[in-house]
């Protein structure tokens, strides 16, 4: 142990006790982050002690720990600044992170070599994260929480708002931390409406998409079509106008713009959607998540195809809080949907698991209606934490590879 850490972590202890346990209520640490066992387990009893209102000092510590008396009675002699505790608990901190991160290194080094490489990616995102997140959450009173609050009040929150005004009216736009599910059957417009979300959030900053479905090339070309208004058949055909050519060289830079990070690798699993929404958060500002589709995500694990997607969603939800963007997952719908009046689904239809309804904040049902010459695409905003469900109907231009509001 070196010699500074030695002294912090007895500097904490004094300072608590030299304060009569008060201190306690100013910094985040755990017995867990001492070096030393012991050094942990009494942290740990002054602050139960603290908490049920009980006088901490070298008498009443001793009267618990009477093998340890003297050492506890020298303890006030390595706080000679009770007041900078904060900063003595801020070098125990930083050392139990260092020890926590080695462990998870000689971990990943030991790991089985059995396992398959995204088993391993899994495995080593969850050692950091554990070694990471086992810090204790500073603790924040209402007093420190209500200015934010009122913020959101005034309008403030950083919502980003939707292409489609009339959905915004009611869900408000994308909420940070927040998991939007958007369901319905295949070749309905899942994709159309992920890309057109993205490009809207790409706006004020990055966003990772995870297209498990389309390749990257896909993709692009189905942006292309909706940013420039050029037919996405003729691009996916390759019969582009010299007219086309001409728009796409002219605007080029519009779409080099578009900070959409995109991985197309099919098959991934929760803990690599994590890891590439992490690596394209040290490129700048993270502001969504986009995952095409759950249902495509796979896991090492053996349990059932219904409690895997349960835990697809589960872990998107936890990735929304910690990364606090909003996370729009696509999912597909039970055949049985094909089969309701009128070909309207249900939130029964989200496919393989009830949990996804569960884990989001909203479900949009997707739908087509109408005919070639007015042909609409309805969002049915089936269930919102927040906020109001209804339909929106809106102009659906799938030569374009997009929806618009009628009249656009």
């Amino acid at each position: 142990m070196s010699e500074v850490l030695e002294e912090a972590e007895l500097a904490v202890l004094g300072a608590v006790i030299a304060t009569g346990g008060k201190c306690v209520d100013d910094i985040a640490l755990t017995g867990e982050d001492f070096r030393e066992p012991f050094r942990g387990d009494l942290f740990d009893q002054m602050r139960s002690m603290r908490q049920s209102g009980k006088h901490v000092d070298q008498l009443t510590l001793s009267d618990l720990y009477p093998k340890h008396a003297a050492f506890i009675w020298t303890l006030t002699e390595h706080a000679p600044f009770a007041h900078a505790v904060v900063s003595y608990a801020d070098i125990v901190a930083t050392h139990a992170l260092r020890r926590r991160l080695a462990e998870a290194g000689a971990a990943l080094a030991g790991l089985d070599p059995a396992l398959s490489r995204s088993q391993m990616a899994d495995r080593a995102v969850e050692l950091v994260d554990t070694a990471v997140g086992s810090q204790q959450q500073k603790l924040r009173f209402v007093r420190d929480i209500l200015p934010e609050v009122i913020d959101r009040l005034r309008g403030k929150e950083t919502f980003t708002p939707t292409p489609w005004g009339e959905l915004n009216t009611q869900i408000g736009g994308l909420r940070p931390g927040a998991l939007y599910v958007i369901g319905a059957r295949p070749g309905v417009g899942k994709t159309v409406i992920a890309a057109q979300l993205a490009a809207q959030l790409a706006q004020t900053g990055l966003v990772a998409f995870s297209s498990l479905e389309m390749t990257e090339h896909e993709l692009v070309q189905r942006l292309i079509a909706e940013r420039l208004l050029i037919m996405v058949g003729k691009i996916k055909d390759a019969r582009m106008t010299d007219r086309d050519w001409e728009l796409l060289m002219t605007r080029k830079a519009e779409l080099e713009a578009l900070n959409i990070a995109i991985d197309d690798r099919s098959g991934i699993s929760a803990g690599e959607v994590r890891t590439f929404a992490r690596q394209v958060s040290r490129k700048g500002r993270l502001v969504g998540v986009v995952v095409d589709y759950l249902q495509l995500m796979t896991s090492g694990g053996r349990m059932d195809r219904h409690l895997q997607v349960a835990e697809f969603s589960r872990q998107l939800k936890i990735l929304a809080k910690d990364f606090q963007v909003p996370v729009i997952a696509l999912s597909q719908l039970n055949r049985n949907s094909e089969s309701t009046a009128l070909a309207q689904p249900k939130l029964s239809d989200l496919r393989e698991s009830g949990a996804i309804e569960q884990d989001a904040d909203v479900v949009m049902l997707l739908r087509r209606e109408g005919d070639d010459l007015a042909e609409h695409l309805v969002i049915d905003v089936a269930k919102n934490r927040h906020g109001q469900t209804g339909e929106v109907d809106l102009a659906w231009q799938g030569e374009f590879s997009r929806a618009v509001e009628w009249g656009s």
